[in-house]
């Protein structure tokens, strides 16, 4: 019997000849992760509605529904598709929506389940976009009644190893907030008005095959296949807030004659308002990190950083400071990405931690400032996002319980929300007006664990300045944290669209 599954080469003569034929095609589009009797149905009804019935398959690089999907590969959804009587061809559509494929195989009818009848409910947008390319190429629109499951939901319950205590928590966060009120907190931060201050970095990664020892010494040698250039520091966390308010400006130094200013220009976000300070005698960092893949996850080799002690002049400090005192007063949350790196000195932080609006810091350890940027050489804060080993350098203490170093930092920065980061041990939340929370690890797989930190921050810090729960605030910080440690680097923002399908996903 000839195979079902089609190119979409083979399958437009296919489908010429058959509506010459007086055939009447039909589609349905999705993923189709976990075949159940919902969808079942939905394929009968769909089928009822003309003489062939094509069903069009999201490839799996175009499953964004977070990490861990599709559970089942591409290959085996098709064959389980292609298995169906009621199925007359199966066609991978690689590509992230179904217009594209609509205009190649021009149904007379287009089937989407009950549950896209509002399109005003469409999480990702695209069901309008559908609809339209199905008006033009003349089809019409139909919507199944069949009975409803959810894939993600029977998955969630029956296939996923997830652990206890995330089940605990997921399952307490489902009985205190719906997924419609938390898309709406989402939603809600559009209206933020956010500048970022802090270092510019650019990441570069060298993609390397080792190849062994040298022959004629100690150290390792390694191929060089190819290099990639990344936003980092406050230009990515720029990028990610700008998936999420309408308003966000972003002030920081990059080098007036840095080879990397093209880069920056055409990847940051468009809604970013850039206060740039060009600085004649630096270049813009440059972390640049050779590194080996393993199948999907990275390992890095070798770092090196183009790492300046103190980037900024007299002159140039007053004219950030100037800036901090007259352009802020409208701006609802600043948030401070302290790295280390040479922007932030003692005189902008002063100036910082004067200003009347919500301040969210974030100060970071790394190879070149180990021990010398803290938290605590801030007077104040609203928010602030550590790593655990942060915390405790803050505090000079190794061995106290980490909850109790907590309270004491934040006792010192009179600050109302404090988040610790444990990587996969997940993330310690503590408040002086809410009881302290534990939220474990979303997510226990990892490609690249860089800018996990940076993504927790971002969305943390917004939902705090929005006054929302300390659970709220970290669970939607986890989520972005989650989503960030599947991609490589910073190569692309934590995206809106797919964060909300996670956040569904997880509460399902």
């Amino acid at each position: 019997m000839p195979s079902k599954i089609k190119t979409f080469e083979e399958l437009e003569k296919i489908l010429e000849k058959k509506k010459k034929e007086g055939e009447k095609i039909v589609h349905c589009h999705g993923v189709f992760d976990l075949l159940h009797p919902g969808h079942i149905r939905h394929f009968e009804d769909a089928r009822k509605q003309g003489t062939k019935l094509v069903v069009s398959l999201t490839t799996d690089r175009f499953v964004n529904k977070g990490p861990s999907r599709p559970a089942f590969n591409e290959s085996l959804r098709a064959e389980t598709l292609a298995a169906l009587n009621c199925i007359d061809y199966v066609v991978l559509n690689d590509a992230p929506d179904a217009t594209d494929c609509i205009q190649k195989i021009k149904p007379h009818v287009y089937v989407k389940g009950k549950e896209y009848s509002d399109h005003a409910k469409d999480i990702t947008g695209k069901i309008a976009d559908e609809v339209r390319a199905v008006q033009e190429v003349s089809g019409t629109v139909y919507y199944t009644d069949a009975i409803v499951f959810s894939s993600s939901s029977l998955l969630n319950q029956h296939f996923e190893n997830t652990h206890p205590k995330l089940r605990a928590f997921l399952a307490e966060i489902k009985q205190t907030y719906s997924i419609d009120t938390l898309i709406h907190r989402v939603d809600a931060l559009k209206d933020l008005r956010i500048l970022i201050v802090g270092d510019a970095i650019i990441d570069e990664y060298q993609f390397t095959e080792p190849i062994g020892q040298s022959a004629k010494g100690l150290h390792m040698v390694a191929r060089n296949r190819e290099n990639e250039r990344y936003l980092g520091g406050s230009l990515v966390i720029a990028n990610h807030i700008a998936q999420f308010s309408d308003h966000v400006s972003l002030l920081t130094s990059i080098g007036q004659n840095c080879p990397h200013q093209t880069i920056i220009h055409e990847l940051m976000d468009p809604k970013v308002k850039k206060e740039f300070i060009y600085l004649p005698n630096h270049s813009t960092l440059t972390k640049k990190r050779y590194v080996t893949k393993e199948g999907t996850r990275l390992s890095k080799l070798f770092e090196t950083y183009s790492t300046n002690d103190s980037l900024l002049i007299d002159k140039e400090t007053e004219q950030i400071i100037q800036y901090l005192k007259e352009e802020t007063k409208d701006f609802d949350l600043i948030l401070v990405c302290d790295f280390g790196n040479g922007f932030i000195n003692p005189s902008i932080i002063d100036a910082l931690c004067d200003l009347p609006n919500f301040l969210a810091i974030n100060t970071q350890t790394n190879s070149g400032n180990r021990g010398f940027n803290v938290v605590t050489h801030y007077r104040r804060a609203d928010c602030i996002s550590l790593n655990e080993p942060e915390l405790r350098l803050s505090a000079h203490d190794r061995y106290s319980s980490m909850g109790g170093i907590a309270y004491d930092i934040s006792k010192f920065l009179n600050c109302s929300n404090t988040f610790i980061t444990q990587g996969i041990r997940g993330v310690y939340c503590f408040s002086e007006n809410e009881s302290e929370l534990h939220i474990p690890a979303l997510v226990t797989t990892t490609i690249d664990r860089v800018g996990a930190g940076d993504s927790f921050f971002a969305m943390a810090a917004m939902c705090a300045a929005k006054r929302y729960p300390i659970a709220i605030s970290g669970f939607l910080g986890s989520i972005a944290s989650a989503l960030s440690v599947q991609i490589i680097g910073n190569k692309e923002a934590i995206r809106k669209t797919l964060f909300n399908k996670f956040l569904t996903r997880l509460l399902k």
